[in-house]
């Protein structure tokens, strides 16, 4: 049960990979009318993503290790 954020923010880094154009629907969905986001957005987006699941993954192992 400790280890349900971990794969939360693995989940999310994967979204964040795979459908950042989803995630900007979500985020802009009552503020924004037929937009689209730039490619600025959409790569910080996916670089976001590798990190959070590089971060889960990462303190996962160490959690593995250390227990």
């Amino acid at each position: 049960m400790d280890y349900i954020w971990l794969i939360v923010l693995f989940v999310l880094g994967l979204l964040m990979i795979m459908k950042p154009e989803l995630l900007w629907k979500i985020e802009h969905l009552l503020s924004v009318k037929d937009g689209a986001p730039s490619d600025l957005y959409l790569s910080g987006m996916r670089l976001g993503g590798v990190l959070f699941s590089a971060c889960a993954v990462g303190i996962f192992l160490y959690v593995l290790a250390a227990g």
